[in-house]
């Protein structure tokens, strides 16, 4: 029975792993099923791999195993199911039985199968979360939001079809920046509104790894230095893949990134519909059931409302951020908890509008412009430059503290012994 419950717990390792449970999460969740079966049970989760050792715990010699995989995915189906039937198999038993591990077993096979979300939705959802995104930076022409819907749709229907051809983790991310360049590229030279670089930078935005670098975050803060700054590498590597395959395709079609489109306040109404649509959009990338997405919606419209609100006030866009983020942080906490969802996905979701994607694509054509200019550089292009890279740092800072602060305080507080 030790090596069935071994099994079982092997590849629970690998579905929380592999689509974005948190780490300590992981260790948690996985402990306590080793628990009910009677083992000792230890994990050193990495970024190629996780190494694992258990013994009985009438024994003394220690088995170890290492299991290969990497958490590149999200999956946020998956990591319920399997949160689920972990909680099922620890509930009310002192000791996990030969059918308890059966019934396991058969059911980890079944969420192993679970397919991603279906195209049609990674699809139109991609489009309409872009055109959200679009229209809450102010995009007010029907014009330029089917420019940004179309965009982001074909941008997301290559990313599924390269999906069955590479599984190289920039190829994707790449080619649909590329084709958000292109197409934004030709935009411009057909009309002179500077509003349609949105359709370069709202699909963009859809593509940037904020789930992954939360549980970066959360890594680095608990100590685990190694997995961290993998992650973290990871998501570097991730945006200098859509910040190249976006100033291509702009070079490819004489396209620029210009101060002139910058983001503007839009109304209270539509800012909260848009993000409530945008928080749907992820739900689809990570596969969330239709049956769990009215909470993170609801969630992520609050935490919008609040930081138009600290706007509006005259507050800036960093303290704004901090605000919804802090109310996310808690909020998306205990949400997790009850839904057995994975926190940094559940959290990026609801704030994925206030990732700094403008800030950072700018940043990166900033620097490719000094480069072209070489002595003739000017000190307006570096303070622009300097500038757009610095809103980009403050605002990802304020963001991963809002949502990781709150986090391991109601941790450290309310489920601590649980």
């Amino acid at each position: 029975m030790a090596s069935d419950l071994v099994d079982c717990l092997k590849r629970a390792v690998i579905l929380l792993h592999a689509n974005g449970q948190t780490t300590q999460r992981l260790i948690e969740d996985t402990t306590r099923l080793a628990r009910a079966g009677g083992i000792e049970w230890q994990i050193v989760p990495q970024w190629d791999g996780v190494f694992c050792r258990w013994r009985q715990k009438d024994s003394q010699n220690w088995d170890t195993a290492i299991l290969s995989v990497r958490p590149a995915g999200v999956d946020m189906h998956k990591v319920a199911q399997t949160n689920h039937v972990i909680d099922l198999a620890c509930a009310d038993k002192e000791r996990l039985t030969g059918a308890d591990l059966e019934a396991l077993d058969r059911q980890l096979t079944e969420i192993e199968q679970y397919p991603p979300s279906t195209n049609i939705r990674f699809v139109v959802m991609a489009g309409l979360g872009a055109s959200a995104l679009g229209l809450i930076f102010g995009v007010a022409d029907s014009l330029v939001l089917a420019l940004i819907f179309v965009t982001a749709m074909l941008g997301a229907a290559v990313r599924r079809l390269l999906a069955h051809y590479s599984d190289n983790l920039l190829v994707q991310p790449f080619v649909a920046a590329l084709i958000a360049g292109v197409c934004g590229g030709i935009a411009q030279g057909l009309f002179d509104d500077p509003r349609v670089q949105f359709v370069v930078i709202a699909p963009c935005m859809i593509l940037v790894p904020g789930a992954h670098i939360l549980n970066a975050s959360l890594d680095l803060v608990r100590g685990r230095l190694g997995l961290g700054v993998s992650r973290f590498a990871y998501c570097a590597l991730i945006l200098l893949a859509i910040c190249a395959g976006l100033l291509i395709g702009l070079a490819g079609t004489h396209g620029t990134l210009s101060s002139a489109a910058s983001a503007v306040h839009t109304p209270l109404w539509i800012d909260i519909v848009c993000a409530g649509v945008a928080v749907a959009a992820f739900g689809a990338f990570f596969s969330l059931p239709w049956g769990l997405l009215a909470a993170p919606v609801i969630v992520g419209m609050a935490c919008h409302g609040s930081r138009w609100l600290v706007l509006e006030s005259g507050g800036g866009v960093v303290s704004a951020t901090l605000v919804a983020c802090l109310i996310s942080g808690c909020v998306m906490t205990i949400l997790a908890r009850k839904l057995k969802l994975p926190f940094a996905a559940l959290a990026f979701a609801s704030v994925v509008s206030m990732m700094p994607g403008i800030f950072v694509f700018k940043f990166a054509a900033g620097l490719v412009d000094i480069y072209d200019a070489g002595s003739q550089a000017t000190l307006t292009m570096l303070l622009d430059t300097v500038t757009n890279g610095t809103g980009a740092f403050m605002i990802v800072m304020a963001m991963t503290f809002g949502l990781i602060v709150p986090k391991m305080l109601i941790e450290g507080v309310v489920y601590k012994n649980r």
